[in-house]
């Protein structure tokens, strides 16, 4: 890792309080392969690429606590939300097919079937299917 002396505090942010505090240039090498899921990330958050990997890492550092995969929550929680809607729409058409052909026990068993898995994610109980 390489310091710098000059402020990379970006124009229309306030300096930091201290000159200790002063936000230096760090050097981190990503592959691209990485740099690009940062990127991904960093757009669905609204942020620039190195003001998301900063604010993670620091997150990360201030709660020793938090896992990884509680940074990547707020990251996942989009594209879950994105893919239960798909998942809604596609299961309400093929329901609606399946009561036009008359398979309405199937579909109430269908459905008493993703109320115990809905009950089993809600306790934190893991599926054993």
């Amino acid at each position: 890792m390489s310091d710098d002396t000059r402020n990379d505090v970006p124009a229309g942010e306030a300096a930091a309080e201290r000159p200790e505090d002063a936000r230096r240039n760090r050097t981190i090498r990503f592959s691209d392969s990485e740099w690009e899921q940062v990127r991904h990330a960093a757009v669905l958050h609204d942020m620039p690429p190195t003001e998301f990997v900063r604010e993670r890492s620091l997150a990360l550092a201030r709660d020793p606590e938090s896992s990884v995969s509680d940074a990547l929550a707020p990251l996942l929680a989009p594209l879950i939300e994105r893919m239960f809607r798909y998942t809604w729409f596609l299961a309400t058409e093929k329901r609606d097919a399946m009561v036009r052909e008359g398979r309405e026990e199937e579909v109430e068993a269908l459905v008493a079937e993703a109320r115990v898995l809905h009950d089993k994610l809600r306790r934190g109980v893991p599926d054993r299917a």
